[in-house]
């Protein structure tokens, strides 16, 4: 019940926030809709589309749900298992511009956006470590390490200050004590912020310049109240893929 309502309240806040399109209606049985605010199952049962992620109906459940959070199984929804491998992160925003953004690690903050960089590093390594192994992706830990191999390892964490999402430099960072902490991590599922609301905020932290969402780099950060304020945010949803530890890198400046 408390997933229903949960989804039924997001699915509002989507509705609300989803800016005007001129699209044809289409029919779904005797309804009509949008086709980019939900999707016909059957020709029967409409489902809301959040941060453009469509949402799939639990027959029985008598409700709509985002599989990136959930399972429907007899009826019932069931929480996604918690992630125990190393992942990389997507950003899907309410508009299209900010549609499976990757998001990238560069100066210990993780960001979106054309002009995000990922920044990486085998400098130091020693003669055991095979640098071209390495992909270079940005990738994350559940248990709030990033993946890396230099020795004392990298933290992710939200700034309990600002709410940025952000990384240390190295393993001697103050900041571990955070790591990891009032963030849920599922298996191939959503990477939620555990305040009220659970999305997170991309937030234009560069000078102006290009397309919303292509041309800028935005930071991460967690919907605080006063980050919800701002002006120049834009509401996303983070989603996890599993990936191989080989994705990562040495190490990220």
């Amino acid at each position: 019940m408390a997933a229903t309502r949960a989804f039924t309240i997001l699915a509002l806040v989507a509705s609300l926030m989803s800016p005007v399109r001129a699209e044809d209606m289409d029919s779904c049985g005797e309804a009509s809709y949008f086709p980019s605010e939900y999707t016909c199952y059957d020709n029967s049962t409409l489902c809301p589309i959040t941060f453009n992620l469509p949402t799939v109906p639990c027959e029985g459940a008598g409700g709509c749900y985002a599989s990136e959070m959930f399972s429907c199984k007899d009826g019932e929804l069931e929480t996604l298992p918690e992630a125990t491998g190393p992942f990389t992160l997507t950003a899907h925003g309410m508009r299209p511009a900010y549609q499976n953004l990757t998001v990238k690690a560069c100066g210990n903050y993780l960001a979106i956006g054309a002009n995000a960089r990922e920044c990486t590093s085998c400098a130091g390594a020693g003669p055991d470590v095979q640098c071209e192994s390495y992909r270079n992706n940005t990738v994350l830990l559940p248990n709030g390490k990033m993946s890396v191999d230099v020795p004392g390892g990298q933290y992710w964490y939200v700034d309990p200050n600002n709410g940025l999402l952000q990384y240390t430099a190295d393993g001697n960072s103050t900041a571990i004590k955070w790591a990891g902490h009032n963030v849920t991590v599922y298996e191939d599922g959503f990477f939620v912020y555990d305040s009220m609301p659970h999305y997170w905020l991309a937030c234009l932290r560069t000078l102006p310049g290009g397309v919303p969402g292509t041309g800028r780099t935005y930071r991460i950060y967690a919907s605080t109240f006063s980050n919800l304020e701002s002006g120049d945010c834009e509401p996303i949803r983070l989603a996890t893929k599993s990936v191989d530890k080989t994705e990562g890198a040495y190490k990220y400046l």
